[in-house]
Order: C-alpha cells, then sequence, then structure tokens
C-alpha cells in the first residue's frame, strides 16, 4: 500500500505489513516491515517513527515514538525493536503481534548524527534506547572512542554493539528491580570519569532517570550543555 496523503499534498502515513516478528532477548522483540510502502521511504537508522497500535480498552489507535533500527531500501523493509516491559499499549501490541498484520505510521522524523570530529562519545540509556544506541555507535568511524552505559533487567538482554572496534561497554542489571525503578544509570554516570577532549554524551530512556542525570552532568559536573543531547522516552505511566 502507497503512503497516504493529506489534503495539503503531505505525507500523512504509511501502512505496512508485518513481515516478521523475531525474539530478540526475553524482554525483547523485532519486528520487521516489508512492503512496497517502504520503496523511497527517506529513513535512516536511529531515526524516530509514530506508530500506532490499538489501545488495549478502547481498541482505538494510540501513538507511540519507535526508533528506525534499521531500512533496507533495496528489499524494502523497516525494523522496530520494542521492549516487553509493563502492560502498554505498544509492548502488548509487539508481544501479539503477527506477520501478515499491518502497522500504520508517521515519519520518519530526527536529525540526531553523531559528530565523527568528537574526541569521544559517551552513549547511556536503558533498554527502550538500546536500538537506537546501536544505531548510532554503527555510524561512527571504526576507530571511534564509544563508552556506553547500558541498563538492562540481566545479562540475558545483553546484545551485540556493531560498529566501534573496541568500545567500552559498562552493562547494568536492574536483576530484580522494577524498570524505571532502579538507580544503577545513574549512580554509574554519577562518578564516570570524562576523558579529556571535546566530547558527546547521548542520553536517552525513562524519564525522570535521565532527566536526573542531565541536572547532575550540567550543574555539578559543568558540563557544555550543548554537547548533551537528552530524550525522555517513557514514564511508569506512558507506554
Amino acid at each position: 500500500m502507497r503512503p497516504q496523503v493529506s489534503a495539503r499534498g503531505r505525507v500523512a502515513s504509511t501502512v505496512a505489513t508485518v513481515a516478521m516478528v523475531t525474539q530478540l532477548t526475553p524482554r525483547m522483540r523485532r519486528v520487521r516491515l516489508v512492503d512496497d510502502s517502504l520503496v523511497g521511504l527517506a529513513a535512516v537508522a536511529g531515526q524516530t517513527l509514530k506508530i500506532y497500535v490499538p489501545d488495549l480498552v478502547s481498541e482505538l489507535p494510540v501513538a507511540r515514538d519507535y526508533t528506525v533500527r534499521d531500512y533496507d531500501p533495496a528489499r524494502p523493509s523497516l525494523d522496530i525493536d520494542v521492549v516487553l516491559h509493563g502492560q502498554g499499549p505498544a509492548a502488548n501490541w509487539a508481544r501479539q503481534v503477527r506477520p501478515g498484520e499491518t502497522l500504520t505510521f508517521v515519519g520518519p522524523s530526527g536529525r540526531y548524527r553523531p559528530d565523527p570530529q568528537a574526541d569521544w562519545h559517551l552513549f547511556a540509556g536503558d533498554e527502550t534506547a538500546l536500538p537506537a544506541i546501536q544505531a548510532y555507535v554503527a555510524m561512527l568511524p571504526a576507530t571511534a572512542s564509544a563508552l556506553l552505559y547500558l541498563e538492562v533487567a540481566d545479562a540475558a538482554e545483553r546484545q551485540p554493539i556493531p560498529g566501534v572496534a573496541h568500545p567500552t561497554v559498562c552493562w547494568l542489571h536492574r536483576d530484580d528491580c522494577a524498570p524505571g525503578m532502579s538507580t544503577v544509570l545513574y549512580d554509574a554516570l554519577h562518578g564516570v570519569p570524562l576523558p579529556p577532549g571535546q566530547g558527546r554524551i547521548w542520553l536517552a530512556g525513562h524519564t525522570p532517570t535521565v532527566r536526573r542525570i542531565r541536572s547532575h552532568l550540567l550543574n555539578q559536573r559543568g558540563l557544555d550543555r550543548r554537547a548533551l543531547y537528552v530524550k525522555g522516552f517513557w514514564d511508569r505511566q506512558g507506554r
């Protein structure tokens, strides 16, 4: 199906078919869309899609933002990775979706790209940020200095980090702590020694947590706000 077009001639939404659903880890599923509607889509891994999934109560579509994990224009196919925590609409959709069903989305949007001229890069977040972090690290030169602080439930949620030849990866396990209730990411970044030179920090995940870390980095560590990109992806009342 071709993208639907608004009255002003701009693309309003795209409807694509689910071709494959893959269980990446016990708590993350990859949904692959393959459809002619994806031909010519101006998508890059790391950008954001606004997907529309059914609300469990009203059954009406609700919008949720998800990262483009990969886009292959030759196939054409598009992957999104969905964390299966909580009972939000998107997590429940991802648990139940089957090949042959369709997904409506708007986008992609987002212009963030890691600065290849930076002396070092620090990426941090929980598992909801992992697809974007994987995409951004893969964009870096193989010799780039990359530090990753990744909060996940446990060791079973670890995933490969493609791209940089020798990234420094610190996996932070919540263990028995519920998502959004742990301080492991804040604790790790509170005292992390930052390398010399001009660096860039990308931080995303649980909104209250990343806001707290942002405040610490700016107010206590004196980080230049131009070197910091922060985005809240979810909270315990949201998806």
